[in-house]
């Protein structure tokens, strides 16, 4: 047998094994009886309420949750369940707008049950560690943390050599192929009924900037189909390029290397394979900075100094943002549509993001700014209480 046949011999091996691990996970994920049983759905419908029961529609959901649930179950097993018409509204979020489809809270409950008891189970063993949004006990700060970890690995080895690559998906949700997510369905689920609820799920969704394409922020399950899309390219870039210092946070990837002229190759490599799968880069954002250089992902800049110490500082544009903010509600506060408890409160939430990082001397200028602002209104307002 020669060479090309044992690695044949050994793909098909390799092919057969993973599709036998899936077949396995299907089965223990069950049927659509077994996924939406009572109990389960009894549980989430409480968790959809968590945070938003000063709603009267939540409330209303909340007093008939017991009949409600019962009668959801059966529209969902008898194949009658359909979606309700999503809210769309935008929100600012730290300076970008984003267009949000938050689902009735009745499908908030089937969507809760089915990303927990079936994408969640069916996606995640393909996912790398390294992928840390919108997943159990990891966030932005536990990425944080393991960027952190990799630049420390990095050190140890090579110094500051090398440099990182930063890409950035374009139009991440909006851009995104439902053929791709359609056939990860016939993959990993081999129940026809769950198949149809999950297609069905996708179906309703509205279509972002083309037809076929475009999944809605807001919804549940599709922020977890979203977060596993990549995991092919995940997986090429860990497993088959071999590279230890590689990561993402749902569309802003980035690859640390000790050589930057095979960084560039790599990189090259990189944006090839996401579009034979179809995801758009941003190449306009993709770049390659040396270690020696600061470099920002995710709204935060990281700085390697010659010691090893890694400095992560948090968003210069917040500070910006908030001391704009803190004029601003001196001039509501002395027109009476604003109190200082409310402004406590603002500067509170600011304190708490800048806490995290090596932020001591912005946070403390804005507490300089917040005390000369407002401290003489609050020795006066305590006045006139003790009077």
């Amino acid at each position: 047998m020669t060479s090309e046949e044992r690695r044949e011999a050994r793909y098909h091996r390799r092919k057969s094994k993973r599709q036998a691990n899936r077949l396995k996970r299907s089965k223990e994920v069950g049927t659509l009886q077994d996924v939406f049983n009572y109990h389960d759905m009894f549980f989430y419908g409480r968790k959809c309420c968590t945070g938003v029961r000063w709603k009267q529609s939540t409330q209303n959901f909340e007093l008939h949750l017991f009949s409600g649930t019962a009668k959801r179950r059966r529209e969902v097993l008898d194949g009658k369940w359909k979606q309700k018409k999503c809210a769309h509204f935008t929100i600012s979020e730290r300076g970008k707008v984003r267009p949000i489809d938050a689902p009735h809270i009745d499908d908030r409950q089937i969507h809760k049950v089915f990303t927990n008891e079936v994408l969640i189970p069916l996606y995640h063993p393909s996912m790398i560690c390294d992928n840390g949004a919108s997943q159990r006990g990891k966030g932005l700060h536990w990425h944080f943390r393991r960027l952190t970890q990799q630049l420390a690995w990095h050190y140890r080895r090579y110094g500051r050599e090398g440099g990182i690559f930063l890409l950035d998906l374009k139009s991440f949700f909006p851009n995104a192929n439902r053929d791709i997510i359609y056939r990860r369905h016939q993959q990993v689920m081999f129940d026809p009924q769950i198949r149809a609820v999950a297609d069905a799920i996708i179906d309703y969704a509205p279509y972002g900037n083309a037809p076929g394409r475009g999944m809605p922020l807001g919804v549940e399950p599709s922020q977890q189909e979203m977060v596993s899309l990549p995991s092919a390219i995940d997986n090429y870039i860990k497993c088959q390029l071999g590279l230890h210092c590689a990561g993402h946070y749902m569309d802003d990837y980035y690859v640390i290397y000790h050589d930057i002229e095979e960084l560039k190759q790599i990189a090259r490599d990189i944006v090839k394979k996401f579009e034979s799968f179809g995801i758009r880069v941003n190449k306009k954002k993709c770049k390659i900075i040396p270690l020696t250089k600061p470099f920002r992902f995710c709204k935060a800049r990281f700085t390697l100094t010659e010691t090893g110490a890694i400095k992560i500082n948090g968003s210069r544009d917040g500070v910006k943002r908030a001391r704009r903010k803190l004029k601003m509600f001196h001039r509501e506060y002395l027109a009476g549509r604003k109190t200082l408890f409310e402004i406590d409160q603002y500067m509170e939430c600011q304190t708490a993001y800048y806490r995290n990082f090596d932020d001591h001397g912005r946070l403390l200028r804005l507490r300089r700014l917040h005390y000369a602002m407002f401290s003489r209104y609050r020795e006066q307002e305590q006045l006139k209480k003790s009077a």
